[in-house]
């Protein structure tokens, strides 16, 4: 009877320390989720960005090659170019952003596989492997024919009047209401063939 009460007891206190043990991780692991960062960038109008980047093109996200540290956590993905609207460019590159999925930048959301966007790059010299690896200077959402800036970096153009921008949410399609609702900060939406009209024209 004693047996059965201590081994009642030892299978117990065993499930009570798993379960603390699973809330304890569980616990660590919500807030390693909540880690964000912050960093100070360089202010760039589009035009500005154009003028000092190697290449302008529409890309689509095909998933993440690697999450590197050398001060400031970042994320290489890899992409295929749909579209490239400045400089040449192969059919698949690499995208470096700022921020990991387990530290994110607090104002810019981590690339997401199948996304695209039209980004303003530099090529890189920071990763070992440079060939094909760009760092991004202006970045775009794209979703249909609608746009919006997911890099906050100063102001987005020196010719806004020319780019039509939808003022009402009941106009955005659904990847675009989406997008937004990440956001940490107000960016409007663009209509992007005006936005690469614009990038076409800068010189």
């Amino acid at each position: 009877m004693k047996k059965g009460v201590i081994w009642g007891l030892i299978s117990a206190l065993t499930i009570v320390t798993s379960a603390v043990g699973t809330n304890i991780y569980l616990s660590a692991k919500q807030a390693e989720k909540h880690c964000t960062i912050s960093a100070s960038r360089v202010s760039y109008t589009l035009d500005e960005s154009i003028e000092e980047a190697d290449a302008v093109a529409e890309i689509q996200i095909g998933g993440v090659v690697e999450e590197v540290d050398h001060g400031l956590p970042q994320t290489v993905h890899r992409a295929s170019v749909l579209k490239t609207y400045q400089g040449e460019l192969p059919e698949e590159i690499r995208v470096l952003q700022d921020g990991t999925r387990k530290t994110p930048m607090s104002d810019t959301p981590i690339f997401e596989k199948g996304e695209k966007y039209i980004l303003v790059m530099k090529q890189t010299t920071s990763l070992k492997d440079n060939r094909d690896a760009y760092w991004i200077l202006k970045e775009y959402f794209v979703s249909g024919n609608q746009a919006i800036e997911t890099l906050p970096t100063g102001e987005w153009t020196a010719e806004a009047e020319e780019v039509r921008t939808y003022d009402s949410a009941e106009n955005w399609n659904r990847e675009m209401i989406k997008k937004e609702s990440e956001l940490t900060y107000d960016s409007e939406i663009l209509n992007k063939s005006d936005l690469v009209e614009v990038i076409e024209e800068v010189e």
